[in-house]
C-alpha cells in the first residue's frame, strides 16, 4: 500500500517485454544450502588459492545478470533476491541499492495485496500500480532511481513475490493486463490506493492539500469496505500507560496526569485537532495525525508486549498502534480508549473495498471506475520499458560487509561503464568515505582448476563434532570431496563403471549415467557433497561399481572435473 504520491522520471517509451521467471530460479537459489550442508573448513590443498586484490571505485558498482537469473544481496530487510540489474551506490546513509529492470518485471515484484485474492482485484491493483509507476517515472523526483520501494511510493520486494506462495497468480495478473493503464488528459493518473476506507474515501485535496483536487480522486461512499478486518477498530490504554506515554512528549508532558482528551472535529476530518488537558488545567492542542504518530511510536517503545494490540478479528496485531487519524477518544476512570475506522490515507482505491466488489462479481474495469471517477483502462501507444526501483540503504552491522552473490555468469561493471569482470560467487562491498571498496570472489579471473573427486564411505557427524571432525559411517551414503580454486557452478554426476553389476562399461565408452544433479554455486575452497546411492528417479541403485564425478563450470563456461576411483556398493 502506498501513501503519499511521490513521483519520478525514467528513460524509455515502448511496450516492455519482461522476462518470465521459471522454476529453475528456485532450484538454483536453494540447492546449494542443501547439497553443500556438509561443507567443512577449507583444508590445505595443492590447488593455488589466489587472493583477489580489493578494488576502490569512486562511483557505483553494477551487476547485470542474464534473464531469469537471481542476484542475491544482503542487508535489505524486505528483499534478498533480484532480477536483471543491481546497482550499489555510495551515499551518506551507507550503500544504496537500486534494482533496474523491465517495467513489467518490476510489477511482478509488487506486494500491494495478497496474491490469493480474486483475479478481478489483482487485475485492478496491477493497472493502478502500472499507472502510478509510469507517472512516477515521468515526474523525476528522485536522484538515483525512478520510484522508491516503500509505502511512500509502491511496496516492491524484488523477486521474492514471484518465488513465494501464489506468486504465479500475481504474475498472471501482470501478464493479463499487459500495457493497461488509467489516463486523464493524455497522462497517466496519480493512482493512489490504500487498505481500508472505513466506509468513505477522501477527495485528494482533503488529505494531500498541496497537490490539489483531481477529477478522478473524489470522495465516495464505500460500503463494500465493511469486509475489512480494520473497518472498525479500537485501542485501549490504561490511564497509567497513557500518562507514561504522554510524559515522553516535549509539550504533552505538561498535561500529565491527564484529566480530559477531546477531539476538536469529526472523526473523518483529517485536519482535526485533539486537546489534552491535565489535572492542573494545563491544555495542549495537537493535530490528530501528530497524536497518532506520537502514540504509535512511543507505545511500542515503552510497552512492546502490549502494542500494537490485536485487530478486531483477533488473528494478528494492528498494522500500527493507531492505524489512522480517524478516531474518537473515550476516557473512563481506568482507561483511555480510541475508537477508529480504516487504515491508510483514504484517497483513491480502497483495497479491501475492491476485494469485496470482486467477490460480488465486479470486474476489474468496474472496480477501477468506482474508485477513479469513472475511468477505465486504456492501452497507450507507448509505455516505459525500464524502471529503477530504489531499495534504500543496506542495513549492515558493525564491521559487516554488504554481499552480492552471483548464481550464474553475471557481468560486473562500474556505473560509468568500465567493465570489471564476468563473474560467479560472492562479492563483498563496503563504503569508505564517498567510495566503494570492493573485494571480488577468491580466485575471480583465474584459470579454472579442480582436484579429482575423492570419495569416503558414509562419513557421519558424531555428537560434539566440529568442523573438520568426521566419524566412520554405516555405508548408507557416500561422501564426496572436491577442492576448487574459484567460484563454479557445481554438478554431481553418477555413472556405472566397468564390470559393474549395475551394468555399463565403466567411466569410458558404454558407461551409463544414472544421475546428474545441479548443486548451485561453490566458492573457492574445499566442499563436501553427499550421494545417497540414488538414481535420477530417487531409487536406490543396485549393488555394483560406480564412478562419481563432481564437475565445476566457471563463469566462462570452462568445465573441469576428474572422476573418482570406482565406488563399490554391495
Amino acid at each position: 500500500m502506498h501513501t503519499a504520491g511521490r513521483s519520478t522520471t525514467g528513460p524509455s517509451n515502448s511496450v516492455s517485454t519482461a522476462p518470465r521467471v521459471v522454476p529453475l530460479l528456485v532450484t538454483l537459489a536453494l540447492a546449494l544450502s542443501l547439497a553443500l550442508s556438509l561443507a567443512l573448513a577449507p583444508a590445505p590443498s595443492a590447488l593455488a588459492q589466489t587472493p583477489t586484490a580489493p578494488i576502490t571505485i569512486s562511483g557505483g558498482l553494477r551487476f547485470v545478470a542474464p534473464d531469469d537469473v537471481l542476484i542475491e544481496v544482503s542487508g535489505i530487510p524486505t528483499a534478498r533476491r533480484f532480477l536483471d540489474t543491481v546497482e550499489l551506490l555510495p551515499r551518506r546513509s551507507g550503500i544504496d541499492v537500486v534494482n533496474e529492470l523491465g517495467f513489467d518485471a518490476y510489477l511482478y515484484g509488487l506486494a500491494e495485496v495478497p496474491q490469493s485474492w480474486p483475479e478481478a482485484v489483482l487485475d485492478a491493483q496491477v493497472i493502478a500500480a502500472r499507472s502510478y509507476a509510469w507517472r512516477s517515472i515521468q515526474r523525476g523526483t528522485f536522484r538515483d532511481y525512478d520510484i522508491c520501494a516503500t509505502v511512500a511510493c509502491q511496496v516492491f520486494r524484488g523477486a521474492e513475490i514471484l518465488l513465494g506462495t501464489n506468486g504465479d497468480r500475481w504474475r498472471d495478473a501482470v501478464d493479463r493486463t499487459s500495457g493497461q493503464v488509467l489516463m486523464s488528459d493524455g497522462e497517466p493518473i496519480l493512482a493512489r490506493y490504500f487498505s481500508t476506507s472505513g466506509g468513505r474515501t477522501y477527495g485528494n485535496e482533503e488529505v494531500f492539500e498541496s497537490s490539489g483536487p483531481r477529477p478522478y480522486l473524489l470522495a465516495i461512499a464505500d460500503p463494500y469496505d465493511a469486509l475489512s478486518p480494520l473497518h472498525r477498530w479500537e485501542v485501549r490504554f490504561t490511564r497509567d500507560e497513557f500518562d507514561a506515554i504522554l510524559a515522553e512528549g516535549r509539550t504533552l508532558a505538561a498535561t500529565v496526569p491527564v484529566a480530559r482528551v477531546e477531539r476538536l472535529g469529526p472523526a473523518d476530518d483529517p485536519k482535526a485537532e485533539v486537546r489534552v488537558t491535565g489535572q492542573d488545567g494545563t491544555s495542549v492542542t495537537v493535530r490528530a495525525i501528530v497524536l497518532r504518530d506520537f502514540l504509535s511510536t512511543r507505545a511500542v517503545e515503552l510497552f512492546p508486549d502490549r502494542f500494537p494490540s490485536l485487530r478486531p478479528d483477533g488473528t494478528r496485531p494492528l498494522p500500527s498502534t493507531i492505524p489512522t487519524t480517524r478516531y474518537d477518544i473515550e476516557l473512563s476512570d481506568t482507561e483511555v480508549v480510541l475508537h477508529g475506522i480504516g487504515w491508510g490515507h483514504g484517497v483513491g482505491m480502497g483495497q479491501w473495498g475492491a476485494h469485496a466488489r470482486a467477490l460480488d462479481g465486479h470486474s476489474a474495469e468496474e472496480i477501477l471506475a468506482a474508485y477513479y471517477g469513472g475511468l477505465t483502462p486504456v492501452v497507450p501507444a507507448e509505455l516505459p520499458t525500464r524502471i529503477r526501483a530504489g531499495m534504500g540503504a543496506a542495513r549492515l552491522g558493525d564491521d559487516e560487509l554488504l554481499t552480492v552473490r552471483l548464481t550464474s555468469p553475471t557481468r560486473v561493471t562500474t556505473t560509468d561503464g568500465r567493465a570489471l569482470s564476468t563473474s560467479l560467487g560472492t562479492w563483498r562491498v563496503t563504503r569508505t568515505g564517498t567510495r566503494l571498496r570492493v573485494l571480488p570472489p577468491l580466485g575471480d579471473g583465474q584459470p579454472l582448476a579442480l582436484s579429482a573427486t575423492a570419495t569416503f564411505p558414509g562419513l557421519t557427524w558424531g555428537p560434539g563434532a566440529t568442523l573438520g571432525t568426521i566419524h566412520p559411517g554405516d555405508g548408507d551414503a557416500t561422501d564426496l570431496r572436491i577442492t576448487v580454486n574459484k567460484p563454479v557452478q557445481l554438478r554431481m554426476e553418477i555413472a556405472t563403471a566397468g564390470g559393474a553389476e549395475g551394468g555399463g562399461g565403466g567411466g569410458e565408452a558404454g558407461a551409463q549415467v544414472l544421475l546428474t544433479r545441479e548443486l548451485g554455486i561453490a566458492e573457492a575452497g574445499v566442499h563436501w557433497v553427499r550421494w545417497f546411492h540414488d538414481d535420477a528417479d530417487g531409487d536406490r541403485v543396485p549393488a555394483g561399481r560406480y564412478q562419481v564425478r563432481l564437475i565445476g563450470v566457471d563463469q566462462a563456461g570452462v568445465e573441469a572435473g576428474e572422476a573418482s576411483r570406482d565406488v563399490v556398493l554391495r
